[in-house]
């Protein structure tokens, strides 16, 4: 009985002492971290998180251009004093997101989106607005309140109710930031941006073309923008919200599209050389030296650790990934040791374009996304530290041309060409000036891109093509993807 009125008596304490009001906000705040305990979790947590994202965009231009804007809205926070850190990210997907201590991540996959400064200005305010707010030591306090409330529950009520319990209300806390915080932060973001003599419009035309650009994705580039609804609730509110918040300061305000055009011309767009690229229905890797094709009906993603794909229906799925094998043991040793000697069989040694390669296949359906599947797995053995693995999984009772469609992903597993090499080149951004005779659909076709070419030419220029008026001006810059 003591030990439940200790609890109650810590719980009580946590929300008094824990209430402090907000700089930022204004308001009174539930946090149980320090400011110093904050800058830790960043502190620990960026290495993890430029791993996770494909690492840091080299490109010291944009980099500095990046850590000009942010540093001008942090100056304009309630947190000008702390160290700010701004991160561009390796990544294709469109994203951006902060850390406490003052973390900000922008991935070149959301730069590319933008189209003047005030509007990347806008995110980047946006995420500051998160730090200020204090939002993750928020949800943090809200946690350990709830943990140790339920703790309480549990002497008071039984432990079977209060799992229950549990899974209803500690998992939208540990979510991602709630609607509220991420309007707050709209609200804040703008406030940054406003003292920073950025126009505030910027915001709605970005998330505008965001949620164009969610339109017009298809099931090939879907995971480019999915990523970015991870963490922020979808646009359509926040682009009526952000409407009602703009209103600028003055006439003169800054949008510097030439200056940040300039700043991402050249910039790689979509895959880079170091994560492997897709063309058509090929994946080549420039940096590693391989290539593998699949079936032109088959959609391919790639992931971070992984390139998956599979055909329509979901019925044969091919992970391709790989391994280090760093004490130099045998192929079988390797899928034996990763799968377990007692389940596996039908072993067979061969070579794929003259490199050993063996297969195995998986005695029990193995469970993949809720379907449950056949496992063939192939390695191949590429030099002395290093193999590749192809993961066949295919729906039981599937038919065999389905599956030999499987296999030749894997026989077709080869080096680069020369002119492979040239292909495997990723595209970049290049900023050209509209010349007379130029239109919209003229210059569109010439996007190194394989689908949705118009469509995809005029959300990154911020044209409306669903616009009879639709044009461009003699002079303008505009954004193409080029190899």
């Amino acid at each position: 009985m003591l030990h439940k009125y200790i609890k109650i008596f810590i719980l009580c304490l946590l929300i008094v002492t824990g209430c402090a009001q907000n700089k930022a906000t204004g308001d009174r705040q539930l946090v149980i971290l320090s400011q110093d305990e904050e800058n830790n979790i960043g502190a620990r947590e960026h290495p993890k998180i430029i791993k996770a994202f494909g690492g840091i965009y080299e490109d010291k231009n944009l980099q500095e251009y990046i850590n000009n804007i942010g540093n001008r809205l942090a100056s304009n926070s309630e947190l000008p004093d702390i160290r700010w850190t701004f991160t561009i990210l390796d990544s294709p997907v469109v994203n951006a997101f902060a850390l406490p201590g003052g973390y900000i991540y922008v991935t070149r996959g959301l730069i590319s989106l933008a189209n003047d400064e005030s509007e990347i200005a806008s995110v980047i305010g946006h995420e500051i607005a998160h730090v200020t707010a204090r939002h993750t030591a928020e949800r943090h306090a809200k946690a350990t309140i709830s943990g140790l409330g339920l703790e309480i529950l549990d002497i008071v009520i039984g432990r079977p109710i209060v799992s229950n319990l549990a899974n209803i209300g500690v998992q939208g806390i540990l979510s991602s930031f709630s609607r509220s915080q991420e309007l707050e932060a709209d609200k804040l973001g703008i406030r940054y941006i406003k003292k920073s003599n950025y126009d505030t419009e910027g915001s709605t035309r970005f998330l505008s073309r965001l949620d164009v650009l969610t339109k017009i994705s298809n099931e090939k580039n879907s995971n480019l923008i999915n990523s970015i609804f991870a963490t922020h609730p979808k646009t359509l509110d926040r682009v009526q919200y952000s409407k009602t918040l703009a209103t600028n300061l003055s006439s003169d305000v800054l949008r510097n599209k030439e200056k940040f055009l300039l700043a991402i011309d050249n910039m790689v767009y979509g895959d880079s050389s170091k994560h492997g690229v897709i063309r058509d229905n090929l994946f080549l890797h420039l940096d590693l030296n391989f290539k593998f094709e699949v079936p032109k009906d088959y959609k391919i993603d790639n992931q971070e650790n992984a390139v998956i794909s599979n055909n329509k229906d979901n019925t044969v799925i091919v992970i391709f990934d790989g391994l280090i094998n760093q004490e130099s043991i045998s192929l079988i040793e390797i899928v034996e040791a990763n799968i377990g000697r007692s389940r596996l069989y039908n072993y067979d040694e061969f070579s794929i374009n003259n490199r050993v390669a063996i297969s195995v296949e998986d005695k029990s359906l193995v469970n993949y996304n809720g379907a449950k599947y056949n496992r063939k797995v192939y390695l191949i053995a590429w030099n002395n530290t290093r193999v590749w693995r192809f993961t066949v999984l295919s729906a039981p009772n599937l038919l065999d041309n389905s599956i030999l469609e499987a296999e030749n992903i894997v026989m077709s597993f080869d080096s680069l060409s020369n002119y492979d090499r040239k292909i495997a080149q990723p595209s970049r951004i290049k900023i050209i000036k509209v010349l007379e005779g130029d239109t919209i659909n003229s210059l569109s076709q010439n996007m190194a891109v394989s689908k949705n070419k118009k469509e995809l030419f005029c959300v990154l220029n911020g044209i409306d093509c669903s616009s009879e008026n639709a044009s461009l001006s003699i002079g303008e810059p505009i954004k193409m993807i080029s190899f």
